[in-house]
């Protein structure tokens, strides 16, 4: 007889802190009680200190179709019907440099002067018209009447092009210019949340690594985070789909974003050259570490990457990763560190792909209700 696979969602964190487990007590679609004990036959693929911390009653179970990871990312993205949600928009120029930023500020409804607000960071290539944004914020609006505003960056969702320096996993400094100007622009709220989906995940990590206790936010989050970026690059090109949907199809929006900063950009690589490129790591190699100074592709990957800072972040953050995403393999995770940090938690579903994680439940995003959940425990 057919036996479904396991479908629990496993969870690594440091149980010393019993504050831990208390709190994801109160999250229901993150933990619920489980009879049973941890074994080395929970390990993801049999990966070394994979084993989760404890056994987990909550089950994510995708629609039949989306057990296929690639379905999965295409429904999400695609398919799933779109909000367009309004929002109102400030533009904010970093006077550093000159560069161009915006803030989306999502128009749901009432909100009190100290209402609890979410910031967010968007993916590669995105912004706040992305589904899986606007979905979070009409969950957390509805559920908890949370607030939500958008970072939009430098040559995205509209954004002008006004400085030469782009944007990548670790400039930080548009992010700070934001949480300055949301803080003090809402001084009655006390309770701000931070969220990166993608590659705003690895900007959130590198932000909170760099900020360290002084983060003004009560807690973060990070869904989909492409934790070891050598790691993931392998996996981009692992497969003939990887390569085509995901390295090349990603690749392709890069250079629709560099044609943005016109002749500006061929003092890092001639228009051949990345006329010619591929894929994102082709990219990388011809324009982004040239860009931001590293030495090469991999060395931006590795200074960018989540993995390499996980037990230096000071403060509470809840990482939600799948582990059939395509693009963010699990062998990248660093499961250690997350069971040694208290301040950590790490869930990671069977099923979800690539900022999808479709519950077949009701068709809509495990992972919303999850983090919203995980932001209320602060409340």
């Amino acid at each position: 007889m057919f036996k479904r696979e396991s479908g629990e969602v496993k969870l690594y964190f440091d149980p010393s802190n019993k504050d831990t487990l208390s709190r994801l007590e109160k999250c229901p679609h993150l933990y619920q009680q489980s009879e049973f004990k941890v074994t080395d036959a929970d390990r993801i693929n049999d990966i070394n200190e994979s084993e989760p911390t404890i056994k987990n009653g909550v089950s994510l179970y995708p629609p039949w179709m989306m057990y296929n990871s690639h379905y999965m990312n295409y429904y999400a993205a695609f398919a799933i019907p779109k909000l367009n949600l309004k929002s109102t928009r400030e533009i904010l120029v970093n006077p550093n440099d000159g560069g161009t930023v915006s803030l989306d500020w999502f128009d749901l409804g009432e909100y009190s002067e100290d209402c609890p607000t979410v910031l967010v960071c968007h993916g590669l290539t995105g912004g706040s018209h992305e589904r899986y944004i606007q979905y979070f914020a009409k969950h957390s609006y509805k559920e908890q009447g949370f607030r939500t505003v958008v970072l939009n960056y430098r040559g995205c969702a509209g954004n002008q092009v006004t400085a030469d320096i782009g944007y990548c996993a670790t400039q930080i400094e548009d992010l700070k210019m934001a949480v300055k100007h949301v803080t003090e622009k809402l001084p009655k709220v006390e309770k701000w949340f931070l969220l990166g989906f993608s590659l705003g995940a690895s900007i959130v990590v590198n932000y909170l690594n760099d900020a360290g206790d002084s983060s003004p936010f009560v807690a973060h989050a990070s869904i989909s985070n492409p934790m070891n970026m050598v790691e993931c690059t392998k996996n981009l090109k692992a497969t003939y789909l990887n390569n085509y949907l995901y390295n090349q199809g990603l690749a392709k929006n890069i250079k629709k974003l560099f044609s943005k900063w016109g002749d500006g950009i061929y003092k890092y690589a001639t228009k051949e050259e990345i006329a010619a490129a591929k894929t994102i790591y082709d990219l990388d190699t011809l324009v982004t570490h040239k860009m931001f100074g590293y030495k090469s592709a991999t060395h931006y990957y590795e200074e960018a990457s989540s993995s390499r800072n996980i037990q230096n972040l000071k403060k509470p953050i809840l990482f939600i990763n799948a582990s059939d995403d395509p693009i963010a393999p699990v062998i990248g995770f660093p499961f250690y560190k997350f069971k040694h940090n208290p301040n950590t938690i790490l869930a990671v579903s069977r099923w979800g792909a690539h900022l999808g994680f479709i519950d077949q439940k009701d068709h809509q995003s495990w992972a919303d209700k999850a983090v919203t959940e995980y932001f209320t425990s602060f409340l």
